[in-house]
């Protein structure tokens, strides 16, 4: 009777984590011969396990990946890509969040850019940064839509995009977008900067974005808050990467 009113209280305190371990010790006999701080510790061990676990779940699913399975161990390192190992598995570190660098991943539709920037994505959810990823004209588009429904969530999804801690932009700037458009991602770009990451994913580079900006001067705002300092991988291939998927 003890242990089934301790066990309802664990669950009312929502520490299912605990209740699963402690259930677990009482099942397998080894436990006894452990002390009450050592079988308390691993107790309170399997909460935070669980605990971690949840929010690294909740992360992944906030942000919103297109392709869940992206992740930096299934990275192809071949030859023709010029990707260097070293400088992914560094970024994979997530210290570029730390200190609000961005990132932009270049290159030819189908070599994997937007793999990459997911795989970067998910290395982030695991360490507990909250991360978004969607496409620009996605991006735009919700922009527009909510700001018809009235300034308060307006002004609450522009807060969201400017706060999370990793913005992935995926088909940045493949065609030219409006003033209105430019406008909005001037004001979110601009907030981010030195605050927050961003990861852009272009199949153009930094000197062609700003033509596909109507205002100049705002162009060459957000080009250059998001590629002064920031990190540039472009990635090559003799053919696109999802041909080779094809074949194989």
């Amino acid at each position: 009777m003890l242990i089934h009113e301790t066990t309802e209280k664990l669950k009312r305190l929502r520490l299912p984590g605990f209740v699963e371990a402690l259930e677990e010790q009482r099942q397998i006999s080894s436990y006894q011969e452990l002390s009450f701080e050592e079988r308390l510790g691993l107790l309170v061990d399997r909460e935070l396990s669980r605990r971690k676990s949840n929010t690294i779940k909740r992360l992944i699913r906030q942000a919103k990946f297109q392709n869940s399975e992206a992740c930096i161990e299934n990275i192809d390192y071949q030859p023709e890509r010029h990707l260097r190992k070293q400088q992914i598995l560094e970024l994979a570190s997530c210290q570029f969040i730390d200190h609000a660098k961005n990132i932009s991943i270049l290159g030819a539709t189908g070599a994997g850019k937007s793999y990459l920037g997911q795989a970067l994505g998910q290395a982030a959810c695991r360490l507990g940064y909250s991360t978004r990823y969607i496409q620009l004209p996605d991006m735009l588009d919700e922009l527009i839509i909510t700001k018809e429904r009235g300034i308060e969530a307006f002004t609450k999804l522009k807060q969201y995009y400017t706060e999370v801690r990793l913005l992935i932009i995926d088909e940045w700037l493949l065609f030219k977008i409006s003033e209105d458009d430019c406008q909005n991602l001037l004001q979110i770009i601009d907030r981010r900067s030195a605050k927050n990451s961003t990861i852009v994913i272009s199949q153009f580079s930094p000197d062609e974005w700003i033509s596909q900006i109507p205002i100049q001067v705002a162009a060459e705002a957000i080009t250059d808050r998001l590629t002064s300092q920031a990190y540039e991988i472009i990635i090559h291939s003799k053919e696109s990467m999802r041909k080779q998927e094809k074949i194989e």
